[in-house]
């Protein structure tokens, strides 16, 4: 974890919501980032984006569960100064991407997004799709995914996951939150979970 990841991390403690889920879903999204690094094209800071907004994706439960991803937006926001080693900018698209890791997917009619310039919009439809599938792949909240392989076609994404349990749940989780991904990516995700030995 480097500086930026741990500036990212210390705030979810200071917010003390699900640490570990916030963690494996943080865990999970760069390492789907690190794999389909032919997909989307980005580089390092983009990847520390990806990790910060994993890591505070849930802090808006502390407000309140209905709108979450809303309040998260507003509270990563609000903890810029904890975030120091990010530009003002790159907090502002941690919370976009956050903002975007459930219910409506990014759009021109939410302002927040709107606003951004058209390159940055693009890194949060990118990195948001990622986050959206880490998190679901953590659907159980027990940090049961182990390690996963992925596979890229001309028209699918395959993930073949290692789980301590409940493989259709990790598989459904992932599959049902693919709906960016597949929008963003131009693949279709097919998702496959196998108990580990």
């Amino acid at each position: 974890m480097n500086q930026r990841s741990a500036q990212a991390d210390a705030v979810l403690v200071k917010f003390d919501w699900d640490v570990p889920h916030c963690r494996q879903v943080g865990n999970l999204a760069v390492t789907l980032f690190d794999q389909l690094t032919a997909l989307h094209n980005l580089g390092a800071p983009e990847r520390d984006l990806l990790e910060a907004a994993a890591l505070l994706h849930d802090i808006g439960w502390t407000v309140s569960h209905d709108k979450h991803h809303k309040h998260s937006y507003r509270l990563i926001q609000e903890n810029r100064q904890r975030l120091s080693n990010f530009t003002a900018t790159e907090v502002v698209l941690v919370a976009n991407i956050a903002r975007y890791h459930r219910k409506s997917l990014p759009a021109l009619k939410h302002e927040a997004f709107a606003t951004l310039p058209a390159a940055d919009r693009e890194v949060v439809r990118k990195l948001a799709a990622l986050l959206r599938i880490a998190d679901g792949l953590d659907r159980p909240h027990r940090q049961q995914v182990q390690k996963f392989t992925s596979e890229i076609t001309d028209t699918v994404v395959t993930l073949r996951l290692q789980v301590r349990d409940n493989p259709e749940a990790h598989r459904t989780g992932g599959e049902r939150k693919s709906d960016l991904f597949e929008q963003v990516y131009r693949r279709r995700l097919v998702v496959l979970a196998t108990m580990t030995g």
